[in-house]
């Protein structure tokens, strides 16, 4: 199996650690090309892992990659993703599918029969927020009441002059990144179509014209309530993911890294009454996980490759995002940027 990785900075170094590490397992796996425009990151990617390095997208198609990994600015990975879906190759794009629902349904167009196409949510491959959501889907909370997302970067001085700030590449602020990972994970815990009941957002410490910190309000068809935060001035990163039900609940909280290790807890409705407090009732799940596989062990899924076991009691994982699933993503990021206009 052939694997060309586009985009050689943060994400792209995941990536390629992560099919690196497959490939020391499974001889058959081979990463061949590593294409960026950056001279300094191709010179990176040869000296760290000594694979072949291109600033042309073309060459590394000439070898006829059996996947191409998109890693690319959010303004450049659509015709990228085209470009290689044309070529026959499957491949996996990082979130968001498109900067808009029009951009999404470009790439979308361009599957064939033959070709395959998921996008990067690796959220889903978090030990505590895979076996929140499965525990939940499982009913272990009893009938779900509300859950609760909070996602916020700390961000940095200096970063005014990204492209993650810049409305026209990146496609929006907090809504579309880091947010489409709370949408994501949104959508696989509601039932049905999702109604937006409130939306309002803040613009006005970066002043690049996009929306710096967004709350939404939103119910699905069970009226299960969802309540989203996300930020792009939490000065400390955080993520949280709260889940209530009639039967009780589950909190995960970080996400490695500046976010602090994940752990992920459990409890059942009036635990207090056969504990000491609410608190001893609890049972954690999860314990400071340092967050580093999530990549790993979704790329392993889309190659569908053995990866490490899940967290959840019954062994069950996520499955990785497929086209249809990111769409919907979009058409949700879609219907707010409209509530908040």
């Amino acid at each position: 199996m052939k694997i060309a990785i586009v985009g050689g900075g943060l994400i792209g170094t995941e990536r390629i650690e992560a099919i690196k590490r497959l490939a020391d397992d499974d001889r058959s796996i081979e990463l061949t090309w590593v294409v960026d425009p950056s001279e300094s990151a191709r010179a990176h990617a040869e000296a760290k892992y000594q694979v072949r390095t291109s600033a042309s997208l073309d060459e590394a198609i000439s070898s006829r990659p059996d996947w191409i990994v998109v890693c690319t600015p959010h303004d450049v990975a659509p015709a990228v993703a085209i470009r290689a879906l044309e070529s026959g190759a499957n491949v996996l794009i990082e979130k968001p599918l498109g900067r808009t629902l029009a951009e999404c349904d470009s790439i979308v167009a361009k599957i064939s029969p033959k070709t395959k196409l998921n996008v990067g949510f690796n959220y889903r491959f978090y030990p505590g927020i895979e076996a929140a959501i499965l525990d939940a889907k499982a009913g272990r909370f009893g009938r779900l009441i509300s859950v609760n997302v909070v996602l916020g970067h700390g961000n940095s001085p200096g970063m005014v002059r990204s492209w993650k700030l810049d409305p026209v590449r990146c496609g929006g602020g907090c809504l579309i990144d880091p947010g489409v990972h709370a949408l994501d994970l949104v959508l696989l815990l509601a039932t049905g179509e999702l109604s937006v009941n409130a939306a309002c957002s803040w613009a006005g410490f970066w002043k690049t014209g996009i929306e710096e910190e967004a709350h939404l309000l939103l119910t699905d068809s069970q009226q299960v309530i969802f309540n989203i935060q996300l930020s792009l001035n939490r000065w400390r990163s955080v993520f949280r993911l709260e889940i209530n039900g009639t039967d009780g609940y589950g909190w995960v909280e970080g996400r490695g890294r500046s976010y602090g290790p994940q752990s992920y807890r459990v409890g059942r409705r009036w635990g207090w009454q056969s504990h000491g407090s609410q608190a001893e009732s609890e049972l954690v799940v999860v314990n400071r996980d340092p967050g580093n596989d999530s990549f790993f062990r979704e790329t392993a899924m889309v190659l569908g490759l053995p990866q490490g076991p899940s967290a959840a009691e019954n062994g069950q994982c996520l499955a990785p995002c497929y086209c249809a699933e990111a769409r919907r993503s979009m058409q949700l990021l879609d219907q707010l940027k409209k509530a908040l206009s």
